[in-house]
């Protein structure tokens, strides 16, 4: 996670967060694509081809900028968010929205707060939606989780506790859904979009937009991607396009936009399609639960996005929990070297899974969120988590993020 200020490119001998600043701001990223560009209009027009929805909290957000007010803009998602397979991070499409605020409202504090995690997807999100975006009072917020999400009911629930989670916080933020997609155009956009049309979010689709062209001959998927995933600088650069068009063409229309006063606050949400289990949902790691018995663990800052990790490195290492909760997942570290060890999880005494510390790069990821139980009635209960290596891996090391507890 990187927060960008724009005021702080107006000052000299800053740290790490003011250098990142100043490469965004400085001058247009490698490849970049301006708001309003000719060439990404057609593009454009299939990517906002949905419902344009509710525009009540966006224009507001761009009103306050106009007259000079501080503003922050969240943006959470996965590794595209991130900013993976960009140059630089000036090149990712996260910097170059953000300069996009910086350049179009100079006399507005403008604060970006980029909380994409590679490889993740909405189940984790929503339990870290609140710590890592929700606590600095966004004032427009970014969802983009397309092509880490699966087609299924499980992620449909996640998505939807968050797109609430996010709509019902104290800050009241406008917020815009993003879908990208993979070299075949595979993405969990239908069930996204779907959600999206019934709470009347605005919506953009990096996927309907390329796709088409790669199609048509415009441009080979390699110009525009690393890899069959991730967007190189070009793409990045359209992704921002899109983003910025759309923004422009709030920010055009924004005196005959339509405000419903009464979404600039708290409003009555829509009843939800899915369980509501995830409201509360968070992470807890070394730091904020003591273990019932551990054996074997240190506590180290293993994981690049998690402090207070429980490493193992010991034969016969052992950990256990007590928990109130009524649903329970797991974070825990793999790595692709194959040196990490396989690992038994127990509920209340009751084998559940073998969570593997190693992945096969570009099939897995080294951030896993894992769900382990949900109460079948949706009642909050006492639970004993026990984690102990399987009789059969030959590594011990294993490293224990955090347990994911709504």
């Amino acid at each position: 996670m990187f927060f960008l200020k724009n005021r702080i490119r107006r000052r000299i001998g800053l740290a790490l967060a003011g250098i990142m600043l100043a490469l965004c701001c400085a001058a247009a990223p490698a490849g970049s694509v301006a708001a309003a560009d000719a060439s990404i209009l057609p593009m454009y027009q299939r990517a906002v081809d949905f419902p344009r929805g509710d525009l009540s909290r966006l224009a507001q957000v761009i009103r306050r900028a106009q007259c000079g007010e501080p503003i922050t803009i969240g943006f959470l998602g996965g590794s595209i968010t991130e900013g993976r397979g960009a140059g630089s991070i000036q090149d990712c499409y996260v910097s170059q929205v953000y300069k996009w605020w910086c350049d179009t409202f100079p006399q507005a504090e403008i604060t970006a707060v980029n909380a994409g995690i590679g490889g993740t997807s909405s189940y984790l999100g929503v339990h870290r939606v609140d710590t890592e975006l929700l606590v600095h009072r966004p004032d427009l917020v970014f969802i983009e989780f397309a092509v880490n999400d699966t087609y299924t009911e499980f992620c449909m629930n996640s998505y939807e506790n968050l797109i609430r989670k996010v709509l019902m916080a104290d800050s009241n933020p406008a917020l815009v859904l993003l879908f990208a997609a993979n070299s075949d155009g595979n993405s969990s956009q239908a069930v996204e979009a779907a959600l999206g049309q019934y709470y009347e979010l605005p919506m953009i689709s990096y996927g309907n937009a390329v796709i088409p062209e790669v199609a048509a001959g415009s441009f080979m998927w390699h110009e525009i991607a690393a890899d069959t995933v991730h967007p190189n600088n070009m793409g990045h650069a359209i992704f921002a396009g899109l983003i910025t068009t759309f923004l422009e063409d709030v920010r055009a229309r924004i005196d005959q936009t339509a405000v419903r006063p009464e979404r600039l606050q708290q409003y009555e949400l829509p009843e939800p399609v899915t369980p509501q289990i995830y409201q509360n949902a968070h992470i807890v790691n070394a730091e904020t639960i003591t273990p019932l018995d551990m054996t074997g663990y240190g506590i180290y800052d293993f994981n690049y996005h998690f402090t207070d990790n429980w490493y193992s490195m010991e034969e016969g290492s052992f950990l256990s929990f007590s928990v109130e909760a009524s649903n329970i997942g797991v974070l825990y570290q793999r790595t692709v070297e194959g040196t990490f060890g396989q690992y038994d999880v127990y509920v209340d005494d009751v084998y559940v899974r073998t969570l593997d510390g190693n992945y096969v790069e570009f099939y897995g990821t080294e951030t896993e969120a894992e769900a382990l139980y949900s109460s079948p009635d949706g009642s909050t209960a006492a639970h004993v988590i026990k984690i102990v290596k399987n009789p059969q891996s030959v590594n011990v090391d294993f490293v224990l993020i955090g347990l994911l507890l709504s």
